[in-house]
């Protein structure tokens, strides 16, 4: 049996995919995208009727739309919607006529988002392992569930 070469995708085609990616995603308006990708109207028409590009593009927008992809399509656009809303609220927290409990509620919003102050589950008191074991379909499954407490292990450096 004869070997089958396969060839790495050129530049010119990885960045066709991202730019149908990133159209079929819907998340910054068209002109934008074009922008990014230094696309001026002539180029971008001539592309439109690329064969190639349209099944690009056709391929990317069933795999965004799908319904498998809803919870990641639901969080990306969430995280595109809060990024750009970061600067005003940015403005709000730093504005003298914003009332405090609304500039107090911006700062949990991003505390939040940056991972500050907020503790882990159960850092606290010890961490939670969990055994499942799964004798087949004919046997029941097992769970083990218990708490361990923390350890601290101290060291003197006399010693």
């Amino acid at each position: 049996m004869a070997a089958v070469t396969v060839l790495n995708p050129s530049n010119s085609d990885a960045l066709l995919v991202k730019l149908a990616r990133e159209i079929a995603m819907d998340i910054q308006p068209l002109e934008t995208i074009l922008k990014q990708y230094s696309l001026d109207a002539n180029r971008w028409e001539k592309l439109k009727e690329n064969g190639k590009f349209q099944a690009l593009l056709f391929s990317e927008t069933e795999a965004w739309n799908s319904a498998q992809n809803t919870h990641d399509r639901v969080k990306l656009k969430s995280a595109a919607m809060l990024e750009e809303f970061l600067p005003e609220l940015n403005n709000r927290l730093h504005d003298g006529d914003e009332a405090l409990p609304a500039k107090i509620e911006g700062l949990k919003v991003l505390t939040k988002i940056a991972g500050i102050g907020e503790r882990a589950e159960g850092a606290a008191g010890g961490e939670r392992f969990t055994v499942t074991i799964n004798l087949g379909e004919d046997s029941k499954l097992i769970t083990i569930d218990k708490m361990v407490a923390s350890k601290t292990i101290e060291h003197d450096p006399a010693e």
